[in-house]
């Protein structure tokens, strides 16, 4: 595997700095370090996303390209705002704060390693089904559950359920609306069985095309 060095390098000094930081952050108050850890462990997580190239909040079963705009800049501002809220309830929202240290923060932080260990399942799948979509939005609702739990935050539950839940199904659902319309594609056009992940990029551009000529022809 090629090693892509100017990311590799700017991962090093993302890491290195944020540990610096997210320390003089919170260590001056009370109840601190598992909430470090936490913010550690997520921030890895998310630079190894960005090394793969892969879409953070999106399972990228679809071509970058079908996911929509709005949907996708939602979510992400949802995401990283919620990330602001968890800090922001340790340093000047203490009032926000649920209690029960270190029960919280110890749920928050296996939350996201089972989350991730469950994201990371989905993209090393010999055959691709619909249920690898689900999968990897079950992941991303028990991440964005783990941030409330990891800062301890009774804002974040609040916005986790009304907001952060509602957009996850609302993204699973179109992507596995587009979805079902390639796997029909494949099953019956192409008198294909199974999709397999070797064939997948090109499955879609063989779908793409036709829809683009089933558009011009009409």
């Amino acid at each position: 595997m090629k090693l892509k060095w100017r990311r590799l390098l700017w991962l090093v000094f993302i890491y290195l700095y944020s540990s610096i930081f997210f320390y003089n952050f919170l260590s001056p108050f009370k109840n601190w370090l598992l909430v470090y850890i936490y913010t550690m462990i997520l921030i890895v997580w998310l630079g190894v996303e960005y090394y793969e190239k892969r879409l953070f909040f999106q399972s990228g079963y679809l071509p970058a390209r079908l996911y929509p705009l709005p949907i996708r800049t939602l979510f992400a501002l949802f995401f990283y705002s919620s990330f602001i809220i968890g800090n922001a309830t340790m340093v000047w929202w203490q009032r926000n704060q649920i209690g029960l240290y270190p029960v919280l923060q110890i749920i928050g932080i296996l939350l996201l390693i089972f989350s991730i260990v469950l994201r990371w399942g989905t993209f090393n799948k010999k055959t691709i089904t619909s249920r690898n979509i689900s999968v990897f939005y079950l992941s991303l609702m028990l991440l964005i559950i783990s941030l409330s739990f990891g800062y301890g935050s009774q804002f974040l539950i609040l916005y986790t359920i009304f907001i952060g839940m509602p957009l996850i199904l609302w993204q699973r659902r179109l992507e596995l609306t587009a979805y079902a319309k390639f796997e029909d594609f494949v099953h019956n056009e192409l008198n294909i069985n199974r999709i397999k992940s070797k064939n997948y990029a090109k499955l879609w551009n063989e779908y793409l095309e036709g829809k683009t000529k089933r558009r011009a022809e009409e």
